[in-house]
């Protein structure tokens, strides 16, 4: 397969996706596929929380009182990560059933499932040391600001403005660097996602080497890489927005019907006493779970065909540039891929680009 630019990689990229989703015309197989794409899609959120603990009533609180909120808030929060933990697993392996499907248009979700068991606590243990790793790079930056805004605040608490204007600057240039710093790291988070992959499904290659072809590869076309992060930055910005509409309008053909049932049903009942008005009540609720679910389906089939977009996007940039996975794209869909033992990348076409 011939290596492809940024822009080149688009329209292949589209019609395979359009062939994969809508060709086979079978809406349990378009869903199927788009609800892999969507929850793969999950690690990216990650997971947080915070509890603060407040008491409004200076230790007015009984202590079994305080202890019993306690629990509850320690028991949620463990509950959040462990879901969290949970999520984050599902995601990072569905990533690779994703990567499978739109790579040799195999449909058979349990098989690919149940392939890359192995693979996904690699690519884990990637995105965990990458996330230590940025925190190790903005603690010694962000941590003496922070003591510093604090100290600058509490200097204005007495009425001492004699350093506001340092505070002001130092504010700015604080936003500044978080800012580029977040920039940074979803550049570096769309390298990974899209080009650590490939390499640990096809050849279960180990993290030291998996990151050094990303930074060769990086490194050999940074133009065409910078072009290719920006294009899709663009092209899921530009796809949410037609998915945000398209869900407005779902939203309008769905819910004005079952508006007018809603009030349909007050109309009639809200005078014909109590077991009417539980009847009444009950149909709102059935009505509002009907509408929750036709939205959530649409968001589902919206958001999964772009996520099957941006994956085959991904494909065909990296295809050509990877032998292995650029001879499996061209090839027609075999139900096992040949394992291969891990090799670097061609060298001589990192030295001589394609023009």
């Amino acid at each position: 397969m011939q290596p492809l630019s940024a822009t080149d990689a688009i329209a292949p990229a589209w019609n395979h996706t359009r062939r994969l989703l809508l060709g086979p015309r079978n809406p349990r197989l378009f869903f199927k596929i788009a609800a892999v794409a969507f929850f793969a899609e999950l690690a990216h959120f990650g997971f947080s929380g915070s509890s603060p603990i407040r008491n409004h009533g200076g230790g007015s609180h009984a202590p079994v009182v305080t202890a019993a909120l306690v629990a509850i808030i320690v028991s949620c929060v463990i509950v959040g990560i462990v879901i969290g933990l949970v999520f984050f697993y599902l995601s990072s392996r569905l990533q690779f059933t994703l990567f499978h499907i739109v790579l040799r248009s195999d449909t058979t979700v349990a098989p690919i499932w149940r392939r890359y068991a192995a693979a996904t606590w690699r690519w884990m243990g990637l995105k965990i040391l990458f996330f230590l790793a940025a925190i190790a790079c903005i603690a010694p930056v962000a941590i003496p600001i922070v003591f510093y805004f604090i100290h600058a605040i509490s200097l204005q608490s007495r009425g001492d403005h004699s350093h506001i204007i340092s505070f002001i600057l130092t504010m700015f240039a604080f936003i500044a660097f978080v800012a580029l710093f977040v920039i940074t790291i979803a550049i570096v988070t769309i390298l990974l996602r899209d080009f650590a992959v490939p390499s640990m499904a096809l050849e279960g290659t180990p993290l030291r080497e998996t990151v050094r072809r990303v930074i060769a590869l990086t490194r050999a076309e940074t133009g065409q890489v910078a072009l290719y992060v920006l294009l899709r930055v663009c092209l899921g910005i530009a796809g949410t927005f037609v998915s945000y509409l398209v869900l407005g309008v779902l939203a309008l053909i769905v819910g004005a019907p079952l508006g007018g049932l809603g009030f349909g049903l007050w109309a009639t009942l809200h005078t014909a006493g109590a077991a009417a008005r539980a009847g009444m009540i009950s149909g709102w609720v059935l009505l509002s779970l009907a509408l929750v679910t036709a939205l959530g389906i649409g968001v589902i089939c919206l958001f999964g065909y772009l996520f099957t977009f941006l994956q085959a996007y991904a494909i065909f940039f990296l295809g050509g540039r990877y032998p292995l996975m650029g001879e499996l794209l061209v090839e027609p869909p075999a139900p096992v891929i040949p394992a291969a033992q891990p090799q670097p990348w061609p060298l001589p076409y990192y030295t001589t680009p394609p023009i």
